[in-house]
């Protein structure tokens, strides 16, 4: 995916998986960090299913639901090694099924070093309570040379009862991101 960063490691002082080359790199095959792939599709076991994105009434939607408008932010945390993946901001505005309609970065900062991911999302597929949203770098908003992943992802965003909002990747090479958002600024 596209803005997610590559995997921190921090367990023995060093930032290895946080530059090109480390154990992040190796693990990640062919999608080094900044090197894009040929094949941006992640396999079928990882996309998420319709029965993932049902809600209560499982009606589909054609636009981007009114309750996501606005910004997001909070923590993330890679759910392969349970390690801190930084702070996400989405930011989301109208759109169309198959049109632009989220704004993400990535940032986190550890010894000195701040790294930003930035990436842009297209709606797939939702309902009212869930969106499937397909994950590209930015073109417009360069991120970090050679820290962040260059590769699509299939990313997915659902409203929790409580107000947050439920945010998981399944960008292999970012260490299958998740974290819950809070509204901000407004």
């Amino acid at each position: 995916m596209a803005g997610a960063l590559a995997v921190v490691t921090l367990g023995t002082g060093l930032l290895d998986g946080f530059f090109p080359g480390g154990d992040a790199d190796r693990n990640r095959g062919s999608d080094a960090a900044g090197t894009p792939s040929g094949s941006a599709s992640p396999p079928d076991s990882e996309k998420p299913t319709p029965a993932e994105s049902a809600d209560a009434t499982g009606a589909p939607v054609g636009a981007l639901p009114k309750a996501y408008v606005g910004t997001w932010e909070g923590p993330v945390t890679e759910k392969t090694t349970g390690r801190p993946h930084g702070t996400l901001t989405a930011v989301f505005a109208a759109g169309k099924r198959g049109e632009q309609v989220v704004r993400m970065s990535t940032t986190i900062s550890q010894l000195g070093i701040t790294v930003t991911c930035n990436s842009v999302g297209t709606l797939a597929s939702g309902t009212a309570k869930e969106l499937n949203i397909r994950e590209r770098t930015d073109p417009d908003r360069p991120s970090t040379p050679g820290l962040c992943t260059s590769t699509e992802a299939d990313v997915v965003f659902r409203l929790a009862g409580d107000g947050t909002l439920d945010y998981r990747s399944t960008e292999r090479a970012a260490g299958l991101p998740y974290g819950k958002l809070t509204r901000s600024g407004g």
